[in-house]
């Protein structure tokens, strides 16, 4: 895949400032992580970039929108997809205030994007893409902190103008109209999605989703109303299951509450309850397009005999897919365990493509950068992703041929005459530094093998004078 396929269909409205992305976007693949004055071959290159992102013709919308368009191309090749959606906070460094950024936390400054990443729907959780952005800087307090803090009343706060709570619905509804029904998407959310007005819209326009439930909700039951997990903790077990449960470090989002804290890797043995139930309006939302009661279904997720000191899993799950039978509840629950992936997304975003090091000087300009990385960071994801999900498959899967004769004849590099995805992930970690025994190599030593890789690409495409070497 050539590093400028996913841009070469940009709409900039000038056939020289495409081929300007173009180049900056081949310099960047070289170093994802590496600074723009680092990245940019020549001091010409240089200006050509900040000339590019300053430009009034380039927005990130225009420059993010051929790799919606790819990503699309290949939802359509399955008959259905994941969307997980996510907010993440990209918070710059540096006491001089930069042009439109506004409040990040207590303190600092940057903005809020909001993206939705398609993951193939087979039960691979491959990574196609992002799909759907929003972006938006906060200038004050949140509509939520101003509720917390008294200033306004709950009926206030659920009708104000500039809820951040929207995001959610306008994300879905975006990755619907770029799909435009090629595919069926089925739209997985974290707690922060539990949202009653979300949910009756999902529930009225017939959209598919899976969405983890935040708060303990009522529900009505044959002995009038109760809450969720009582009626389905003592429910039938629907499906047992034995998981792998991943390390995660402590969060420095404080929102996120104790389901962020931190836990090391583990294997947890699940009970699951599945229903279908009708779940209540909450007593505080009274208006009346919002309806009173809403029938979905419920999957109840707990884990038996957690580690002593550590946070059981505990999942409240409402969905529109089926649950008559195991392999339907298990399927919802393995639909929601997907949606780490665009964690992983965030990752490859922030620490492969370092994008919130970077020293440009307006949030206009940070903006084109972003829509720059969104596919460089999706690349990343999927090179690491086929390197676990499909070790055995050929080496060619997300490696160039130029790339593979490069790395057998690199000294400390050794490859079977039939390398695998994992085996050429490993020696482009090793070129970066990684020690096969410390595990799976992260993001930030992949970033550097990667880095080293492609630089020796470079160099053997010039050496060899081979016109059809490209930059990946």
């Amino acid at each position: 895949m050539s590093s400028c396929s996913e841009f070469e269909h940009a709409d900039l409205k000038d056939a020289r400032l495409t081929a300007r992305l173009c180049r900056v976007v081949q310099a960047l693949s070289v170093n994802p992580a590496a600074s723009f004055p680092k990245a940019m071959p020549s001091e010409a290159e240089l200006e050509g970039f900040y000339r590019l992102v300053r430009n009034d013709k380039v927005n990130f919308d225009n420059v993010v929108a051929p790799h919606v368009d790819a990503t699309v191309q290949r939802a359509s090749a399955h008959d259905a997809v994941l969307v997980a959606h996510d907010t993440t906070e990209f918070r710059f460094k540096g006491e001089t205030e930069r042009a439109g950024l506004g409040r990040v936390g207590q303190s600092g400054q940057g903005f809020f994007g909001h993206l939705s990443l398609v993951l193939a729907g087979d039960g691979s959780r491959e990574p196609l893409g992002v799909v759907a952005t929003q972006t938006w800087t906060r200038k004050g307090k949140s509509v939520t902190q101003r509720r917390y803090d008294g200033e306004l009343k709950n009926q206030q706060a659920r009708t104000a103008p500039g809820r951040e709570s929207k995001r959610w619905a306008k994300g879905v509804e975006m990755a619907e109209a770029a799909v435009a029904g090629r595919t069926q998407l089925i739209h997985v959310m974290d707690s922060e999605g539990d949202n009653y007005e979300l949910m009756t819209a999902l529930v009225r326009k017939q959209r598919r989703f899976v969405i983890r439930l935040g708060q303990d909700r009522l529900v009505e039951g044959v002995e009038g109303k109760q809450k969720v997990s009582k009626f389905l903790a003592s429910a039938a077990v629907a499906a047992q299951r034995r998981v792998s449960v991943s390390r995660r470090a402590a969060s420095v989002s404080s929102h996120k509450g104790r389901r962020r804290a931190p836990r090391p890797e583990r294997e947890a043995s699940l009970a699951i309850h599945a229903s279908a139930l009708v779940v209540c309006r909450p007593k505080n939302e009274s208006r009346r397009t919002i309806p009173k009661t809403l029938p979905m279904n419920v999957v109840y997720v707990r884990e038996l005999e957690p580690p002593e000191g550590q946070e059981p899993i505990d999942w409240t799950l409402v969905t529109s897919e089926p649950v008559d039978s195991e392999e339907q509840v298990l399927r919802v629950v393995d639909h929601y365990r997907a949606r780490w992936v665009i964690e992983e997304y965030f990752k490859a975003l922030k620490t492969g493509c370092s994008f919130e090091k970077r020293q440009l000087e307006s949030c206009a300009t940070l903006h084109v950068a972003l829509g720059i990385f969104v596919p460089l960071a999706w690349n990343l994801l999927r090179l690491r992703f086929l390197s676990r999900a499909a070790p055995d498959a050929p080496a060619a899967t997300v490696l160039t041929a130029t790339q593979l004769v490069v790395l057998r004849a690199h000294p400390h590099v050794k490859l079977t005459d039939e390398p695998t995805v994992r085996e050429a992930l490993l020696a482009v970690a090793k070129l970066g530094g990684h020690i096969r025994n410390n595990g799976d190599p992260g993001w930030l030593v992949l970033g550097r093998g990667y880095d080293e890789l492609l630089t020796l690409e470079v160099g053997f495409c010039l050496a060899s004078a081979q016109p059809e070497c490209s930059v990946v």
